[in-house]
């Protein structure tokens, strides 16, 4: 029961002053932003419709004291969907910018910054597809020195920064380098020698997989089914996370290949995660090209929320075209070589 009192008219005008506010009340809490939303399968409790509902009622407590508004991403895949053609990320972040105003804070986690190894490159400022980091003057040991640091209400916690840091000075909870190097050789598996060292019936593959492409709980669990000797799979909170030094340390110790998966472009939950993610193993693979170790064992593949269903049947592609290269490859070799 909402008492009459918890009712704010100043508020619904507020939301509606804000950039983007403007279509609070258009909302016909149909429902469809939520049915598209990505972010339920984490968090079943999140409902844009509801918050907007809220809003509209004038429940500025709720609203502003509510965990919801700081999820969502802006990936916008609810907009083209929404009867009304709302931009649900604007209207949120009308409301955030409230909250912030008011002394509101998101809940975390966010990206953290290791001041006494940030030397101050900007690199992390340039990937993050929130602009949540800027260069700013601190105390460090008693020095004055300007190094990133991270705006908390507008981290993502995408972890895109982490894999862009040259120092090594950026981190992620639940994501850090330490994390994913631990499941990575989870089981031993990067202990194992592979297919290309003559010790695998088949081709190993070690799989990232950015967690939002892949859409349901039933479907990460038919993937992990898949699991073997020869398939290791990592979930990334995004692809753009993935870093080449991880990807190489894997070949170096057994993989055979190592497949990303992203979302489609446009499709990408947060914003560039897929076109970062993609640019980098394509610049990978071209290193490795010019090195002559054998074609296809880095790729990247886009799932759309129409064929994440096939990421089974491009693990097995791929296995069977490293299985061809390396047949042809031996055939092709000098003699005694």
């Amino acid at each position: 029961m909402i008492r009459s009192g918890a009712f704010d008219n100043s508020f619904v005008n507020e939301v509606m002053a804000e950039p983007g506010g403007e279509h609070l009340l258009d909302c016909w809490s149909c429902g469809t932003c939520a049915a598209t939303c990505l972010v339920r399968r984490f968090d079943p409790a999140f409902n844009p419709r509801l918050i907007l509902r809220k809003a509209g009622l004038g429940l500025r407590e709720a609203v502003l004291a509510s965990r919801e508004i700081w999820q969502c991403s802006a990936c916008d895949a609810c907009y083209p969907r929404c009867p009304k053609e709302i931009h649900i990320s604007e209207v949120m972040q009308a409301i955030k910018n409230i909250a912030i105003r008011e002394g509101y804070e998101p809940p975390g986690p966010f990206a953290s910054v290791d001041e006494g190894l940030c030397s101050g490159c900007a690199v992390c400022t340039r990937a993050c597809p929130y602009e949540a980091l800027a260069r700013g003057p601190v105390m460090v040991n008693g020095d004055e020195r300007t190094i990133a640091q991270v705006d908390k209400t507008l981290c993502m916690h995408c972890g895109v920064c982490v894999a862009a840091c040259p120092s090594g000075a950026m981190s992620l909870e639940e994501f850090n380098d330490q994390e994913i190097l631990t499941r990575m050789g989870a089981g031993g598996w990067l202990e194992q020698p592979g297919y290309l060292q003559g010790a695998a019936d088949a081709p190993r593959i070690l799989a990232f997989v950015c967690q939002w492409s892949i859409r349901s709980d039933a479907e990460w669990a038919a993937l992990e089914a898949m699991e073997s000797e020869s398939l290791h799979l990592v979930n990334l909170p995004c692809s753009g996370r993935v870093d080449p030094a991880m990807i190489l340390l894997a070949l170096s110790q057994g993989a055979d290949g190592v497949l990303v998966a992203g979302c489609n472009e446009g499709e990408c939950h947060y914003k560039r995660g897929t076109y970062l993610g993609r640019g980098k193993v394509a610049l990978l693979d071209t290193v490795l090209g010019q090195m002559s170790a054998h074609p296809g064992r880095v790729r990247f593949v886009e799932l759309g929320a129409l064929t994440r269903s096939a990421l089974p049947a491009l693990i097995d592609r791929m296995s069977q075209e490293i299985v061809t290269a390396a047949t042809a490859a031996a055939v092709s070799a000098p003699e005694g070589a």
